[in-house]
């Protein structure tokens, strides 16, 4: 099958294994992290995703000297190490009865400065250990399929353990996974590139390549907006209505309900990712520009259900929702990855890690100000009302942007 040709090389297979755990662990950790938070702060825990947007993006700009300065066969299990360690503060902290948004802050910003440097790092050695470019289509599919799986293990992994223990020993969890996701990318080796010139992975490079580069420019600016409207309805509307509502389904409620509404979208998500790999490689808009306005129509229909839907019916309002909203982003997001790499990659491999970085830069971006805006939208209109708008608004922008683009820019591949 085409999708999974990439795990025919070693190497390849390696990393993949390394981000599968890596990425498991991390949406175990975004479910506690942001479950802990609703039930110290309520609404303001927005502030906190807008802490940890903001690392990212201060990550994303000045992180390039690390990168240059250290062997990335050694830094991307420095990095985890390091994100293991701040992962611990939130579990030692509620396991002495100290619990506080303190320690929770700590995490939210080491593990999003890790990330910051991880995520550049791994795009921009992909063009490198694999050249053919239908093979790394489907390298890119199988790279967004993990963070897809995760979504789906992560939550109900998060679900199935807080019936056995607190949520705040999830962090234990986390911190045991990204331990092992180092040792892993150890064990990658030399097959990785050494270390480039200084300042070559640097976000101004791939600010210079994307500035030339109009049709990309254009993609990324919309996903700044897209992906904020995302983390508003996903990040902090759903957790938020769940909380508020005290929804329930059976078996589900509380944090379980919640983890299994992120599953719902995990499996949708994984499914079409799958499809998308196993397509033929291209890097037309059009089928782009559709997967998301799917999205966006999806994002808008969870915050009718949570609008429009009595209590015994919400969360399977709030789960279908989710489901049709996470068909449209792999039809977008892999096309838009190998755009990236192939806009810096033929420069070389810190070039395209650059460019990576202006993407995060965009994507944290507007997560950002959906964690600084959220708490205040929600109190004017509504938690239910402002996910309905918002996703209403992220299918409306995409639209728009869709018409905007010149005809002869569609047609290209």
């Amino acid at each position: 099958m085409r999708a999974f040709a990439p795990l025919r090389d070693p190497i390849v297979a390696r990393l993949w294994s390394a981000l599968s755990v890596f990425t498991m662990g991390d949406e175990l950790y975004r479910v506690a992290l942001v479950w802990l938070a609703i039930e110290l702060v309520g609404r303001q825990a927005g502030y906190l995703g807008a802490v940890q947007s903001a690392c990212m993006l201060a990550g994303a700009i000045f992180g390039g000297a690390f990168a240059s300065a250290i062997d990335p066969r050694r830094a991307m299990s420095i990095l985890l190490a390091a994100g293991a360690t701040a992962a611990l503060v939130p579990a030692v902290a509620w396991d002495l009865g100290v619990p506080s948004m303190l320690a929770l802050a700590i995490p939210a910003v080491g593990i999003s400065l890790m990330r910051a440097q991880l995520e550049p790092a791994i795009q921009g050695h992909l063009p490198q250990l694999v050249a053919d470019r239908d093979v790394l289509f489907a390298a890119n599919s199988l790279i967004d399929g993990v963070r897809r799986m995760a979504r789906l293990s992560g939550p109900a992994l998060a679900a199935g353990l807080a019936l056995l223990m607190p949520v705040h020993d999830l962090f234990y969890v986390y911190a045991l996974a990204l331990g092992l996701s180092a040792y892993l990318l150890l064990r990658v080796g030399d097959a990785l590139p050494g270390r480039e010139k200084s300042g070559s992975s640097s976000f101004l490079v791939g600010w210079k390549i994307v500035r030339a580069a109009p049709t990309l420019r254009r993609l990324l600016a919309l996903k700044f907006f897209t992906d904020g409207s995302w983390g508003l309805v996903i990040g902090y509307g759903l957790p938020l209505i769940v909380e508020q509502r005290n929804a329930s389904w059976g078996p589900l409620v509380g944090i379980g309900a919640y983890g299994a509404g992120l599953a719902t979208y995990g499996v949708c998500n994984l499914a079409a990712s799958i499809v998308v790999g196993s397509m033929k490689p291209t890097l037309g808009l059009n089928r782009m520009m559709a997967g998301l306005t799917v999205t966006g129509l999806g994002l808008a229909a969870t915050g009718a259900a949570a609008v429009y839907a009595s209590d015994d019916w919400l969360l399977p309002g709030l789960y279908l929702g989710l489901g049709f909203a996470a068909i449209g982003p792999p039809f977008f997001e892999v096309p838009l990855t190998l755009r990236v790499q192939l806009a810096g990659s033929a420069q070389s491999q810190a070039a395209a890690a650059s460019v990576h970085r202006v993407r995060i830069v965009a994507v944290f971006g507007g997560i950002m100000m959906a964690g600084l805006f959220s708490p205040t939208l929600f109190g004017l209109l509504g938690t239910a009302v402002a996910m309905t708008a918002a996703g209403a608004a992220s299918a409306l922008a995409t639209l728009a942007v869709w018409y905007w683009l010149p005809p002869e820019k569609l047609a290209a591949d």
